[in-house]
């Protein structure tokens, strides 16, 4: 008998081996694991690094009123190039079949800088477990067109200012930004930043640590002030029709380096009371500014995309993407003139529909108005 066939049974079958290789892998990932409350990293951090201390992290509090001494903030030492395949990935997930005329779209640097909102949420000095939790809201702030081939300074920070929900959950806001190495030229509200750079791009996005005290399952709302949407309008402006796959989660997940469980299998998902994965609120919103701008929605800058998750959706699902007025004073119809619609107060509405049109999964609004541009350079969720 040859000796390779010899070595398994010998050691103990090729199982155990790869069993105990993993776990000297993952030991020196944590090993190396960022401590502190203000990290500087050389490069991006590692995805398999960023599982392992995730996992590590499920023995802290699920919810409380825990809360850190002060702000959370992971950074890159240098700015950095967008991923050439992590942009394609991204186009052709999210439905841009057109491309974006060498810029990005609002929602793409999201997909590259989520690691770091990842790593600000397993550092030690983040209090909760980040497994299960789900995104309540996201506002993007872009002060200028970004292109494809720019190098961007990235950084995100943990806001201190917890808040409990109604239903016993807790809210927690991070902001992540994209800094430009050197000042734009073109006049865009100016954001101070490291060393001189200047702020292009912000997102902040509120984060729910779900109560596992609470009853939910696969038709359960996200918690926070989304749990109380109104009905969509009975005869919405469809632009666009999409099938999410099964696998929905997971490709966006490995695009974005968000590989929380509800978005990955059934029974991963199960885990946190979800019958199947749910597809990712930012995903939905990228697909949104996709189907939107195929629609005849022309982006002016600076502008702010805003978006409220109503209701998780369980994979695979048909969505619907329409136009929607802002339910506030003087709102425009989008439907009729997305242009007038965007430079308006309210912005221009959107909503991502069940597949019956009854209910929002999401609501939104894309405004380039001054006082909302004002309102996000400010710092408000």
């Amino acid at each position: 008998m040859p000796l390779l066939e010899l070595l398994p049974s010998y050691f103990g079958g090729w199982r155990a081996w790869a069993t105990a290789l993993a776990v000297v892998v993952l030991s020196l990932l944590l090993l190396r694991r960022p401590r502190g409350t203000a990290v500087v990293l050389a490069t991006w951090p590692n995805l398999l690094g960023l599982y392992a201390q995730a996992i590590l992290s499920a023995s802290k509090p699920k919810t409380g009123k825990a809360k850190p001494s002060k702000a959370i903030q992971v950074s890159l030492a240098r700015p950095v190039h967008f991923s050439p395949a992590r942009l394609r990935g991204y186009l052709g997930l999210a439905g841009f079949a057109d491309g974006t005329a060498g810029a990005v779209p609002l929602l793409y640097p999201v997909v590259e800088g989520f690691r770091l909102a990842i790593q600000c949420m397993v550092l030690p000095a983040f209090p909760f477990s980040v497994l299960g939790s789900v995104l309540g809201r996201a506002r993007v702030l872009a002060l200028r067109r970004v292109g494809a081939e720019e190098r961007l300074l990235y950084s995100c920070r943990v806001d201190p200012a917890f808040r409990a929900t109604a239903k016993g959950d807790t809210e927690l806001d991070l902001v992540l930004e994209a800094h430009a190495a050197a000042p734009s030229a073109g006049g865009a509200p100016p954001g101070a930043g490291p060393g001189g750079s200047t702020l292009v791009w912000r997102c902040i996005f509120t984060n729910i640590i779900i109560n596992p005290k609470r009853p939910r399952g696969g038709k359960q709302e996200p918690a926070g002030p989304s749990a109380a949407a109104p009905a969509a309008p009975a005869s919405p402006k469809v632009v666009a029709t999409w099938q999410l796959g099964m696998d929905t989660g997971r490709r966006y997940g490995l695009l974005n380096g968000d590989l929380n469980p509800i978005h990955l299998y059934p029974a991963t998902s199960a885990l946190f009371g979800f019958k199947r994965p749910i597809a990712h609120a930012l995903y939905l919103t990228g697909r949104a500014e996709a189907s939107l701008r195929s629609a005849g929605l022309e982006l002016r800058y600076p502008c702010v995309l805003s978006a409220e998750f109503k209701r998780p959706t369980l994979l695979p699902a048909r969505l619907h993407c329409a136009w929607q007025a802002v339910d506030a004073p003087g709102a425009l119809d989008p439907a009729a003139d997305p242009a007038a619609a965007l430079a308006s107060p309210a912005g221009a509405g959107f909503a991502v529909l069940t597949e019956d049109l009854a209910k929002p999964v999401l609501v939104g609004a894309v405004c380039c108005h001054a006082d909302a541009v004002r309102e996000a350079l400010a710092g408000k969720a």
